[in-house]
C-alpha cells in the first residue's frame, strides 16, 4: 500500500468512533487495525546514514584489493551484496567493474591516513516514496591514489566531490540499497563538504576516472 493510500485511509478514519477513551485520537488508531503511517524522513535518516557508512567501509576494502571480487564467497563480497536487496543487478554490475580493475592491475588506496578513499553522506532531504521505499541525494567525497600492479602511481585525487542519488527499500525489517548512482557530469554537491582549498581535482592518466568503481567505490 502506498503512503498516499494510507493517508487517504487516515482522513476517512478520523470519525468520532475512532476516538480514544479520553476523547483524543491517535494517528495509528484512526487508520484502523494493522495499518500504520509510513516512516517520516527524519525517522529513517539514522538508518540510511548507517547504510551508507557500511557501504563505504566494505567497498573501500574491496577497491584496495579488487581480486576479492572474483570470489563470490569472499566475506567482503558477501557483506557488500548483503547491503542490497536480493538479486540487485546494480550490485552485480559493480562487482564486474572490480574484476576488470583486477585484470588491469589497479588498486585504490586512501590519499592520506586522515580519510578513507571514499566517503558517502546525505546531500539533502530524504523522500519517502512508500512505507517500504525511500529516495535520497548523496555526496561522495573522494580522496585517493590509484596504483598499477608495479606500484606506479596512475591517478592522484586529493579531493573531489561527486553528487548522486540512492534508493533504499525495506527487506525483512532492514533498509537495503536498491541502487546507488554517482553522477559524472556535475561538479559539486548541494551541501558543504570538507574539501581543502587548492587541492580539488583529479590528476592522472586514466580515461575512466568518472566511472563508479573505477575512481574508487
Amino acid at each position: 500500500m502506498s503512503w498516499r493510500a494510507v493517508m487517504a485511509i487516515g482522513v476517512v478514519g478520523l470519525l468520532p468512533s475512532a476516538a480514544c477513551g479520553d476523547g483524543s485520537t491517535s494517528a495509528d488508531d484512526a487508520l484502523g487495525p494493522g495499518v500504520t503511517l509510513p516512516p517520516g524522513p527524519e525517522s529513517v535518516r539514522p538508518d540510511i546514514e548507517r547504510l551508507l557508512d557500511r557501504y563505504d567501509a566494505v567497498v573501500n576494502q574491496i577497491v584496495a584489493d579488487p581480486s576479492v571480487a572474483r570470489d563470490p564467497e569472499n566475506p567482503l563480497i558477501e557483506e557488500y551484496l548483503g547491503l542490497f536487496e536480493p538479486g540487485s543487478a546494480y550490485a552485480e554490475e559493480l562487482i564486474d567493474v572490480w574484476v576488470q580493475r583486477d585484470e588491469e592491475g589497479l588498486v585504490t588506496k586512501p590519499f592520506s591516513d586522515e580519510h578513507p578513499a571514499s566517503t558517502s553522506r546525505l546531500d539533502g532531504e530524504i523522500q519517502v516514496r512508500s512505507d517500504e521505499e525511500v529516495a535520497f541525494p548523496i555526496c561522495v567525497e573522494r580522496r585517493h591514489l590509484v596504483y598499477d600492479r608495479e606500484g606506479r602511481l596512475q591517478q592522484r585525487t586529493p579531493y573531489r566531490e561527486q553528487p548522486g542519488d540512492g534508493v533504499a527499500v525495506l527487506v525483512d525489517g532492514d533498509w537495503r540499497l536498491h541502487e546507488r548512482v554517482v553522477f559524472s557530469d556535475t561538479a559539486h554537491c548541494e551541501t558543504e563538504g570538507e574539501g581543502t582549498d587548492g587541492t580539488e581535482g583529479t590528476e592522472g592518466t586514466e580515461g575512466t576516472e568518472d566511472t563508479e568503481g573505477a575512481e574508487g567505490p
